[in-house]
């Protein structure tokens, strides 16, 4: 038993030291492999890059150290699979800046990686940049500067237009506008961006002008052109109307509903129900006596589905129905305070209008005689020129001004009002302006009406006197 506790000390020692050895021996291996290997070198790599974007193209500047066994930089991108090779040409022991411009780039952003090499195949380690190249989507996006006014002057053959302001920062250079005259000369225009108001001198009825902007940015290399925009003057019609066998009354208010039938609203509180026929004539379909006494309303108006708005005379909105020929109230009072002289009727909503400036502000009444949201927004001023002052085929606001031009103004569902453009003259030969969907209705003083079927408040310059 003594002799076998002394031996095994002996064994655990012998066991150590061979593991010892082996160990040793690993480590030498690894040692020799890798004193047998050449020393890798690297060369100075890319430092510092800018990347300048351009139309389909970018402009990439770097530095190379001093490094002097550099002889080219190579650019790499599209995961690698598309290169350029920049020459290195030292005419300095110092650092020293070097560029390129890589062309046939797609629009977005692309990854450049940046490494030195030599003659004897030394690379340096790799750098990057990522440049955002512009395209056609880019330029579209620019803040370009837009027409806002269009006035047509048909007596003087000119086309006077408002372009919006130039803002900081929106990189606009300048505008330009091609057109041919009345002569079929070609003329071009170059508006500065310290210009709002340009004038088309010898504009032809019906002629077009083209439209665009040229923008640089300090940021890139290209100087970009957005698509031209093609804008027609109207065409110029001397259309006086259809005169119709209906007499009207200055003392009422008509209005469209559905852009089918013509509603009276008369002095007596009566409300009169035309239908139209072919031609524009007009036949009296319905009639309820004193349902809406003028004492009680001072305006009222169709608005959407079967749901009539009235104002009182305390300045209330109220909502109402036509049932069994008489007015039943929905809500005699949804909104007060409403003392604007003027309101103008359209689908989901209605504007009212301040008697001195003019101000639009839109209205969003639900049909269960709730507002909607945001409400008694202001969408324009200036309006209280125009008299009458309408809404055609629940598109486009139409005006008359003290000297009988007509104007147009465009307006979005959400009742936005959009730029003027004059188109017509000799209006105020009407004293009221009705429209019943595409059909216009003018009414002279002495009470006769004339129609004016398929209207066009876009395309037609109307001279109507």
């Amino acid at each position: 038993m003594k002799k076998l506790h002394q031996l095994f000390p002996l064994t655990l020692g012998l066991v150590a030291f061979i593991l010892a050895l082996s160990s040793c021996n690993k480590m030498d291996d690894i040692q020799r492999k890798y004193a047998e290997r050449a020393e890798q070198v690297y060369l100075g790599k890319v430092d510092s890059i800018v990347s300048l974007p351009g139309l389909g193209r970018a402009k990439l500047v770097w530095y190379i150290s001093s490094d002097p066994k550099i002889d080219r930089t190579i650019i790499y991108w599209n995961m690698r699979k598309d290169s350029a090779v920049k020459e290195f040409n030292r005419t300095t022991a110092g650092v020293q800046k070097d560029s390129l411009i890589v062309k046939n780039l797609p629009e977005g952003t692309t990854l450049f990686e940046f490494r030195n090499v030599n003659k004897e195949g030394e690379t340096s380690l790799y750098s990057s940049a990522s440049v955002n190249v512009w395209g056609a989507k880019f330029v579209d996006g620019l803040r370009a500067r837009t027409l806002t006014g269009f006035d047509f002057d048909y007596s003087q053959s000119i086309y006077n237009l408002k372009l919006s302001a130039a803002t900081p920062g929106d990189s606009v250079v300048y505008s330009q506008i091609n057109y041919k005259n009345a002569h079929g000369e070609e003329k071009t225009i170059k508006i500065e961006r310290d210009t709002n108001n340009v004038k088309l001198e010898d504009f032809p009825d019906g002629g077009e002008f083209r439209f665009r902007t040229v923008f640089f940015s300090p940021k890139g290399i290209d100087t970009l052109i957005n698509d031209y925009k093609v804008f027609k003057a109207p065409t110029a019609v001397a259309e006086r109307g259809t005169k119709i066998s209906f007499t009207g009354n200055m003392s009422s208010k008509y209005f469209d509903r559905n852009g089918e039938t013509l509603y009276e609203w008369n002095a007596a509180g009566d409300i009169k129900v035309y239908t139209l026929n072919a031609g524009g004539e007009l036949t009296q379909s319905e009639s309820y006596s004193g349902i809406v006494p003028r004492a009680t309303y001072r305006d009222f108006f169709f608005y959407d589905d079967d749901r009539f708005i009235g104002i009182t005379a305390a300045n209330a909105v109220s909502m109402h129905r036509i049932v069994d020929g008489k007015l039943a109230v929905l809500s005699a009072s949804f909104g007060t305070g409403f003392t604007f002289p003027a309101f103008v009727p359209a689908r989901g909503y209605f504007f009212s209008m301040t008697a001195t400036s003019g101000e639009m502000k839109t209205w969003f009444a639900r049909n269960d005689a709730t507002w909607g949201s945001p409400n008694g927004v202001a969408v324009g001023t200036g309006f209280a020129i125009y008299n009458p002052l309408l809404m055609f085929n629940r598109q486009t606001l139409l005006g008359v001004d003290a000297d009988g031009y007509l104007w147009s103004f465009p307006t979005s569902v959400s009742g936005v009002i959009g730029s003027k453009s004059r188109i017509g003259s000799g209006w105020n030969r009407f004293k009221k302006i009705i429209s019943v969907g595409t059909t216009l209705f003018g009414m002279e003083g002495n009470g006769d009406f004339y129609v004016f079927e398929n209207f066009n408040a876009t395309d037609k310059y109307w001279v109507v006197n």
